[in-house]
């Protein structure tokens, strides 16, 4: 993936100094801190209008060059990798015909970030992707990038409806765009969504209000038996965060090696993007019995580190969560990988809530 980040982040600058910049800025054909200035104060605008409330943004605000470029400029590279890594949750993965084209849904998709991330992670199989974007401005973008970056046997079409054209597709992918849909009209979507996707994927900003939202509606999906949740969560039960009290929501980081553009960006802005936020949910028809149920947990916390010992908050396959914790005078060679143990881990623990010397814990999968 990390090769890929390279040349996604020249394809961008490629395509902002082609499409976005004027022509009297042409002269110059490589990428400059000059164009970098002129794209960022669009990307400072919606970086706080992402994560403060979208109101400060006129209507449709995609209808205009300087957002649309800088959303090109800072969130592209984001917002494909927490694709990428949703779709490493995906285990064992869509059971389709090695050699019939996948299909995906890519709803909301903006300059196709998330059609790329499938074609970089399915790139031995046939992949025909099916993109639902309003903005004819954005969907320029996508179709410029992706004829760049994607192989000649990926196909991207646009559709005009949130909606398969024809039959059930893989997988269906809503990258920052479920929260834009009024939450008294999400379960009906969802449920119609689910009845064509084999694999539903939504991906939201890791904010306390969105993602508790989407916490709620993965309970109510459930509880109406229109789906099963295969992750974050270990078990099908009523969420044990959300109703354990208001302060807490279910998000993750992905630790990742951020590009240039990104930190030239956040030096200007007055951002830091050493790792990324994100909170996501993946649904299904059925789940796969990849893990024995019993005494595996999900890491939702961070390491809580306070003076004499460690602590996890950790969300079960039995649907409760725990907290647990090592006394810095019991760390020991045998209980060394509590240590290297961070939030989206899934480990194997028995029901108990310290670590011994002798303990071991086990890692069953890194996030």
């Amino acid at each position: 993936m990390q090769s890929f980040l390279k040349k996604l982040e020249a394809a961008i600058q490629w395509r902002l100094k082609e499409a976005y910049l004027p022509p009297h800025r042409h002269k110059h054909r490589e990428w400059t801190h000059h164009d970098l200035q002129f794209f960022a104060k669009g990307a400072d605008l919606l970086s706080t209008a992402f994560t403060e409330g979208r109101s400060i943004l006129p209507k449709n605000y995609f209808n205009k060059k300087e957002f649309r470029s800088a959303y090109l400029l800072y969130f592209v590279l984001q917002n494909f990798v927490k694709v990428y890594k949703c779709l490493e949750q995906l285990v064992p993965g869509p059971q389709s015909l090695v050699h019939s084209p996948l299909k995906i849904l890519d709803l909301g998709s903006g300059p196709g970030t998330a059609a790329l991330a499938c074609s970089v992670f399915f790139k031995d199989r046939p992949l025909e992707v099916f993109a639902f974007e309003q903005n004819e401005g954005s969907r320029k973008d996508a179709l410029a990038l992706w004829q760049k970056l994607a192989p000649s046997h990926h196909r991207l079409s646009f559709v005009r409806c949130p909606t398969p054209p024809k039959g059930t597709v893989d997988i269906c992918i809503a990258a920052n765009f479920l929260s834009e849909v009024p939450f008294n009209q999400q379960i009906d979507f969802c449920t119609s969504t689910l009845k064509h996707s084999n694999t539903f994927i939504i991906i939201e900003p890791a904010l306390r209000i969105t993602t508790r939202q989407l916490m709620k509606l993965r309970d109510i999906l459930i509880e109406k038996k229109k789906g099963v949740v295969l992750a974050p969560c270990l078990h099908q039960k009523n969420c044990p965060m959300l109703a354990a009290g208001p302060r807490d929501w279910c998000h993750f980081y992905i630790h990742w090696k951020c590009p240039q553009i990104i930190r030239q960006v956040d030096q200007i802005v007055g951002n830091k993007h050493d790792y990324l936020k994100m909170a996501y949910m993946i649904f299904g028809a059925t789940r796969s019995q990849e893990y024995t149920p019993g005494s595996l947990w999900r890491t939702v916390s961070s390491p809580l580190i306070s003076k004499g010992k460690r602590e996890l908050i950790l969300c079960g396959d039995c649907g409760f969560l725990k907290k647990i914790d090592r006394l810095n005078k019991d760390k020991s060679p045998h209980n060394f990988v509590f240590d290297q143990i961070r939030r989206g881990d899934i480990v194997e623990w028995p029901d108990k809530s310290r670590v011994e010397k002798e303990d071991k814990i086990k890692i069953i999968r890194k996030f």
